[in-house]
């Protein structure tokens, strides 16, 4: 069976384009593109001002004892 899409191997490929593309560059000119290019990003807008909900669990007690 072979995958459709391999995420590893994309995202391997992907730092090393950005890395080829910011080389040369200092941290601040790289965060200034970051953010350049996350202002009009449509899934960044919708994202961004999402809180996730707190996760409230009953703490789990777990014993060796038989019952």
């Amino acid at each position: 069976m072979s995958k459709g899409f391999d995420a590893v191997a994309f995202m391997r490929r992907r730092r090393e384009e950005i890395d080829r593309e910011d080389e040369g560059l200092t941290w601040e000119e790289r965060v200034r593109k970051t953010r350049e290019l996350l202002r009009n990003d449509p899934l960044w807008l919708y994202l961004k001002d999402r809180l996730a909900e707190p996760v409230t669990l009953e703490p789990t007690v777990v014993s060796d004892k038989p019952r």
